[in-house]
């Protein structure tokens, strides 16, 4: 194993991951940015709206994630033909998931709303936006399917090229739309919507064009999608279930905290949204170390070097941990910049700025749980491990924390997130010792038909 071919590698699937998550958190970013010179209320109503975007992205994960198992380890045995079955069994799971977010929006936005908060105001600005919004969905969906096998066949720029796509007309089209420019009326949250559903529906054509133009491996007909039996779905699902499961239940946590924010008060839903947006953007440099180590280790299980696979395992999990220290030290230099940006009253600048210190404590230990989970211990085919330990810390530690913080002691925002964030570092001490006890490693696609 060359040193070199390690980092160049890593460099190639990272650097354009870790751009693209940065583009897509920038135009979450400036929706939050432009939408908050109309108000903590239209804020607010706009981070609650996303909550259901992002429990179906974390659906769709869940089922790409599931099935990046086996494309990367296929790709290591260059077995075409078999990507080719499981790209339709996740799109058919894709399509399914998004149309019933779809239907969802368009028949009770509000009761959606209503669950995160009380507030009458944001859940009638926030049942105008999902109604809207909703449209894109099964489009991003798609878009979602192709792009991230696309970086399991190591061919991640073509989500960087889609979601360079996507920032320009979002961001062209709310500044237009939002604050009513060029002639047009100014819309505010719808405006913000409408530019959202354009550019995700644009964004889909693009993948899709990009994908079967250049003739990806992915570039399969409609017949070789679904040219899969019962045996080749069963062994299928018997990996990718625990993944599809673990991503519900954390989604459900992930509703549960913004249950416990949105109780607390609206200006509690506005700081957590302001400091989400935020981390996402920092986050995206862990997030591609994480995908590029999900590629890496498959690509060589499949290619049956296990003993590759485990030296690159303990080299990237150092390097997350090692990039999550670095990005506290930058959130700690960035953070009272960026809050001046925003139209903020004093009070949620304080309790914001308190809260990205909170996050800059956890932030090592979330990096490298986001590279052994995704990256690791999924890619080396240990699934019902990773849904045992994901869903215990979240359900056992951050939930129960945040609600006796949040909702029976009302203690500051600042702490419950630090409560709930807690959950990070029991998974960093179980996941380190499953690492080093090498048990992680399955060859899932040996005799696989």
């Amino acid at each position: 194993m060359k040193k070199d071919s390690f980092y160049t590698s890593l460099l190639s699937i990272a650097v354009p991951v870790t751009l693209q998550n940065i583009i897509l958190s920038s135009i979450n970013l400036a929706d939050v940015f432009m939408i908050g010179k109309l108000g903590e209320t239209s804020l607010a109503a706009l981070g609650l709206s996303n909550q259901i975007m992002f429990l179906m992205i974390l659906l769709l994960f869940g089922v790409n994630s599931g099935a990046g198992v086996f494309i990367s380890q296929f790709w290591g045995e260059k077995n075409i033909k078999s990507i080719h079955k499981v790209l339709g069994i996740a799109l058919i799971s894709a399509l399914i998931t998004s149309t019933v977010f779809w239907v969802l929006t368009q028949t009770i936005p509000h009761l959606l709303i209503r669950v995160y908060s009380p507030d009458k105001e944001v859940i009638k600005i926030g049942s105008e936006y999902l109604k809207i919004v909703g449209w894109s969905y099964i489009a991003t969906s798609v878009t979602f399917v192709y792009s991230i096998q696309s970086r399991n066949i190591e061919r991640a720029k073509i989500g960087l090229y889609s979601s360079i796509t996507a920032l320009i007309i979002n961001v062209g089209l709310n500044y237009i739309l939002i604050f009513g420019k060029l002639g047009f009326p100014a819309m505010g949250v719808k405006g913000a919507a409408i530019a959202t559903l354009i550019a995700r529906v644009t964004e889909s054509i693009f993948v899709l064009g990009y994908i079967y133009y250049n003739k990806s491996p992915l570039s399969s007909s409609l017949k070789e999608m679904l040219d899969f039996d019962m045996a080749f779905v069963r062994k299928y699902k018997k990996t990718t279930m625990p993944v599809i499961l673990n991503e519900m239940l954390w989604a459900v946590g992930i509703t549960t905290y913004s249950m416990i924010y949105g109780r607390m008060s609206t200006t509690a839903i506005a700081v957590i949204n302001i400091v989400g947006s935020i981390e996402r953007i920092i986050f995206a440099g862990f997030i591609g170390v994480a995908n590029a180590t999900a590629v890496m280790i498959g690509k060589k299980i499949g290619e049956k070097r296990e003993d590759i696979a485990i030296n690159y395992a303990y080299k990237l999990g150092s390097i997350s941990f090692i990039l999550g220290v670095g990005g506290s030290l930058l959130l700690l230099v960035i953070a009272k910049p960026i809050l001046e940006i925003y139209n903020l009253s004093e009070d949620v600048r304080e309790t914001s700025l308190y809260t990205m210190y909170a996050l800059c404590i956890f932030l090592p230990f979330k990096s490298f749980n986001a590279t052994n989970i995704v990256g690791i211990l999924r890619a080396g085919g240990d699934t019902k491990y990773c849904l045992i330990m994901d869903v215990a810390a979240l359900w056992v530690i951050g939930v129960p924390l945040a609600y006796l913080g949040g909702l029976q002691f009302a203690l500051p925002v600042y702490i419950v997130f630090s409560l709930a964030m807690s959950e990070e570092l029991l998974k960093f001490v179980v996941g380190v010792r499953r690492v080093i006890s090498k048990k992680w490693v399955r060859n899932l696609v040996e005799d696989f038909v």
